[in-house]
């Protein structure tokens, strides 16, 4: 900034402070954007490139098929939207059950979500299949089923018991109740989404 004339008026004065102070807060505002905005910039292009990357942010938000979202809303509303966007995570895998005395054991551990719906299925004197869902299920009848769908037709002598924890699960009788039933080299195949 040029230095004023030893004449300058108390109205000089006061431009030349404010000027000053306009600048700083130009350089505070294009801090707080970041880039692509810069301190040499105008208030208009850091205005621009501001609502550029509001755009930006509506659109990728909108991409992810959540929900919609608009670069006019304001930067709490789209923050709001993105934390409020919930990602499924899934895996899937195989394991070998395990006897436990009284029924077959298959454990499940090291996922990095908590499951609330599993899709399994295995190999037990024929193909066994079944689904446990943190929610309710209609069965083929029209009857509501709460946690477990047995989608096996062999087998009546089992507990069908989940254990479902922040990072895997249990579950405990899917297989035959009975030892002698179990094929050693069968394994449960399965899906987790949580």
């Amino acid at each position: 900034m040029a230095q004023l004339p030893s004449t300058a008026t108390i109205k000089d004065i006061i431009a030349a402070l404010q000027t000053m102070e306009a600048v700083n807060q130009k350089a505070d505002l294009a801090a707080v954007v970041g880039s692509p905005a810069v301190s040499t910039d105008d208030v208009a292009t850091i205005i621009s490139k501001l609502q550029n990357a509001k755009n930006t942010l509506a659109s990728n938000i909108t991409a992810q098929g959540l929900t919609t979202a608009s670069g006019s809303e304001s930067l709490a509303s789209l923050a709001s939207k993105v934390t409020a966007s919930s990602v499924k995570k899934y895996a899937e895998g195989k394991a070998a059950p395990v006897w436990n005395g009284s029924v077959w054991v298959t454990t499940v551990t090291g996922l990095a979500f908590r499951p609330t719906f599993i899709l399994f299925y295995g190999y037990q004197n024929g193909q066994e299949a079944g689904i446990y869902s943190e929610g309710q299920m209609r069965n083929n009848d029209g009857t509501i089923v709460n946690g477990f769908w047995d989608l096996g037709a062999i087998g009546n002598n089992r507990t069908n018991v989940f254990t479902i924890n922040s990072n895997g699960f249990v579950m405990n009788g899917y297989m035959y109740n009975s030892q002698s039933y179990h094929q050693p080299s069968a394994n449960m195949y399965w899906l987790a989404i949580g």
